[in-house]
């Protein structure tokens, strides 16, 4: 019996705020969902952030429905939990995945209300929704009633979308303590980058799966080693680590170590992109650029590239950066973002901030009235 585990794709992210970019994502998911069907699981299983907005736009929403179907069509149902990107911030406001279900149907099941579901009479799959650190509390309570209902299961599959210590030492959500230990495998969603590792002894298998595409430039050195895509689990035999394997996706190309310190890596660099030529994706290109050839022309090195962003540097190694179109607003939300803060607070408080103290402090409080107090 075989599973597939995708987490964190995002649908509707537009980095750099590009149409491409945006399509980018839409085509890593859809490339995920055909080579699931060629592979022809059991099941699928998906560890949140489906959506990069709560409000996703119908570009995003009509990706989603069409994978869906397609795996609908197959015969493979589909089991998803909300990431912290799919619940929308107002309790007032519809999610997203009550319309799925009103278009997929019984092929796929969430987790908001009941914590678990059992596939084929074999395999108990429990779902714990993302919470934050002032509702953690409520994902022990649903990881204590997952125990009491998987007892009478042999294989059994836990949904996170948290991060967990220590897999992530910095965390303050959960503690890799707080699982169950009799479960086969830990389906991990909201850290971007893959991860693998065996627990309780060999006996469990602890996975992130990643993001199905490049969010940010942080997790470029990452896709280089580990690239991106999903895991493929097999419970038909004793199930440990060499039970899972990682299937691969292809990405945009993204040039991140690059450096230009006179005419000759100038010319050598603009070669290399030219190389690109052929395929149909254009690169995205970070470069440290010396003083003196920043202050040149680099229309045709912009040219060959989708996006670039250039770090110049001066005779004493002093960095400032140059920014496509002088968009400082993309810059700054992209920072949030990696630092896992939440975008659409961060920055909608940066430009309060800019309008006048009063606008922010009412932002502010209304925000954490909705968000942390009298929970």
């Amino acid at each position: 019996m075989q599973f597939i585990h995708l987490s964190d794709s995002h649908l509707g992210y537009r980095q750099y705020n590009l149409d491409e970019r945006e399509n980018d994502i839409y085509e890593s998911f859809m490339e995920c969902i055909d080579k699931i069907i060629e592979i022809k699981p059991d099941f699928v299983i998906h560890s949140g952030d489906l959506f990069e907005s709560p409000q996703p736009s119908v570009n995003a929403l009509r990706t989603a429905i069409e994978g869906f179907l397609k795996l609908k069509e197959k015969n493979i149902p589909i089991y998803l939990i909300h990431g912290n990107h799919d619940i929308p911030k107002s309790q007032q406001k519809g999610r997203p995945f009550g319309i799925l279900k009103k278009i997929v149907g019984s092929s796929l099941k969430t987790f908001l209300r009941e914590k678990s579901h059992v596939f084929k009479d074999s395999v108990f799959i429990g779902g714990i929704e993302y919470a934050p650190q002032n509702k953690i509390q409520k994902s022990h309570e649903d990881i204590q009633k997952i125990i009491l209902d998987s007892k009478n299961y042999h294989k059994k599959i836990l949904l996170f979308h948290q991060s967990v210590t220590p897999f992530m030492p910095q965390s303050f959500e959960l503690q890799i303590t707080d699982f169950p230990t009799d479960f086969n495998y830990f389906a991990g969603g909201h850290i971007h980058q893959r991860a693998l590792k065996p627990v309780n002894d060999g006996n469990s298998v602890f996975s992130y799966a990643g993001s199905t595409e490049i969010m940010s430039v942080s997790e470029v050195s990452n896709y280089k080693k580990h690239k991106k895509g999903f895991y493929l689990g097999d419970l038909s035999r004793d199930f440990d680590i060499n039970s899972v394997e990682k299937i691969d996706t292809e990405c945009r190309n993204f040039l991140t170590d690059k450096k230009i310190e006179n005419e000759k890596d100038l010319k050598e660099l603009i070669l290399e992109l030219k190389s690109f030529e052929n395929n149909l994706k254009k690169p995205i290109l970070y470069c440290n650029v010396s003083e003196n050839i920043f202050n040149t022309s680099l229309e045709e090195l912009k040219s060959l590239v989708l996006y670039s962003r250039f770090n110049k540097i001066d005779e004493e190694g002093f960095e400032s950066i140059s920014f496509n179109e002088n968009n400082i607003e993309e810059v700054f939300q992209e920072y949030v973002k990696q630092k896992e803060m939440p975008v659409d607070f961060v920055y909608q408080l940066y430009k309060k901030l800019l309008e006048s103290e009063k606008e922010c402090i009412e932002y502010t409080d209304n925000y954490f009235n909705n968000h942390y107090r009298g929970q």
